[in-house]
């Protein structure tokens, strides 16, 4: 019998028992894809993450939800590289900001690790330029896939299929009240169905209303085709959203980088807290997505097989 350990942390936060939790097994190798979807299943929480060494990069992480492989994820993102830094796999610095490399199914990007006192503080990723993607005017129709009504979806800016990563709907929810009173998950297949037509899986809705008022966006993601009803915090969605303000006018850059805040989880009982930032060239361009937070280590366990 093999043993491995893994982790499991709570991101987006520095409280335990809050932000989005996250299993990571930190020396995965010997392991087949197989075992780590069944090990993800295990874990049930909504992503967890296995590193091996790599060749192109600082270590190779693969992103496992309990239905799927998927390319790149945030919260997982900075918890994988928390940790690494919080057990002594990486030379950092006393004070400063150490960058490394994660070989990901998205490319081999750049990960900054904060330091004070020879331990981390922040985490941020580097994340893909945006693509942006199909739009659905039928606000109605998402509305009631969302489990709301008519007038939940806010008239504009459209809801569009944006990826930093992977594909994910940004939606426009018309009042915090309204996006409060959505169930996990939306319909569920019904969402799902929606969902599909768009080519992605993921819905990220957001209200410009928010519960503390130096965030910028209150948000609720669901992605039941993936097995998760609703995530508490969405780093890859978090880089898309905060494309997605730019792009349309909503949030404007200030000497070429643009603050987005977003907070989430808190109708799950799991508050996180996500800053993204995006830079922005002379001409408008979006040349640069950044998702970062912090992250506190709550398991230490082994697994046998």
């Amino acid at each position: 019998m093999s043993k491995y350990t893994f982790y499991q942390l709570d991101v987006f936060t520095d409280t335990p028992l809050a932000g989005n939790p996250l299993a990571v097994l930190p020396s995965a190798e010997g392991l087949s894809s197989n075992t780590m979807q069944a090990l993800a299943r295990e874990m049930n929480l909504s992503e967890t993450t296995f590193v091996t060494p790599s060749d192109s990069a600082t270590r190779q992480v693969r992103f496992f939800t309990p239905a799927a492989e998927i390319p790149l994820a945030g919260h997982p993102t900075i918890g994988t590289w928390w940790l690494l830094a919080e057990l002594g796999e990486l030379d950092l610095p006393r004070n400063g900001t150490l960058r490394i490399t994660q070989d990901t199914g998205a490319g081999v990007l750049p990960v900054d690790i904060t330091v004070v006192d020879g331990k981390p503080t922040d985490v941020a990723m580097t994340q893909p330029l945006p693509d942006f993607g199909p739009q659905l005017a039928d606000r109605d129709r998402l509305g009631v896939a969302l489990g709301g009504g008519d007038g939940t979806v806010s008239e504009e800016p459209t809801a569009q299929v944006v990826a930093t990563a992977f594909p994910q709907l940004m939606i426009p929810i018309c009042s915090l009240e309204a996006i409060q009173q959505l169930p996990s998950g939306g319909t569920g297949g019904s969402l799902a169905a929606v969902l599909r037509e768009l080519n992605t899986d993921c819905a990220m809705c957001y209200s410009l209303d928010t519960v503390d008022p130096d965030s910028t966006v209150h948000c609720r993601m669901f992605a039941p085709a993936l097995g998760v009803p609703e995530d508490p915090a969405t780093g890859s969605a978090a880089g898309a959203l905060a494309s997605y303000l730019v792009q349309h006018g909503i949030v404007s850059p200030h000497d070429g980088v643009a603050k987005v805040v977003v907070e989430q989880g808190l109708e799950i009982g799991r508050p996180s807290l996500i800053h993204a930032e995006i830079v922005v060239g002379n001409g408008g361009e979006i040349t640069d997505v950044r998702v970062g937070g912090r992250a506190v280590t709550v398991i230490a366990g082994e697994v046998t097989l």
